[in-house]
């Protein structure tokens, strides 16, 4: 009986030990966006940079969203506080102007893509641009 008195005070001082000094986990949800010209949706071709990104749905919640700009290497990176399945989408116009500055021409670009984002990792992505019309 003598022992179970010194081993409970014990077992139990361990336990709470344990329970409170848990490794703090990196949460972050890194999404790391690269985008690139293509003629055809399969080779890509040079940087696309200042491409529109929009991550999420409406009914998303408004952690699971982002809005941005790539840089001018074509990328795009956001940290989320959570793990998710996010749809991305990409679009850019390219607009050609005259000496004078009147618009000659203008392409469309798009692209979309969805990403897994987990705890503690960064995910990279390429989203290939290729010219709607």
């Amino acid at each position: 009986m003598k022992k179970l008195k010194f081993l409970v005070p014990i077992v139990l001082a361990a336990f709470v030990a344990l329970a409170f000094s848990q490794c703090k986990k990196n949460h972050d949800c890194t999404m790391h966006i690269e985008c690139y010209y293509s003629n055809n949706g399969i080779d890509t071709g040079e940087v696309c940079p200042n491409v529109h990104i929009v991550v999420g749905k409406e009914e998303y919640a408004d952690y699971a969203r982002a809005d941005g700009y790539t840089n001018a290497n074509g990328v795009f990176e956001h940290v989320f506080p959570y793990p998710a399945l996010l749809d991305v989408v990409a679009s850019k116009a390219d607009t050609t102007l005259d000496e004078e500055g009147n618009i000659v021409s203008v392409k469309y670009y798009t692209g979309a893509a969805q990403v897994q984002v987990n705890d503690g990792e960064t995910t990279s992505k390429t989203i290939l641009m290729v010219q709607t019309y």
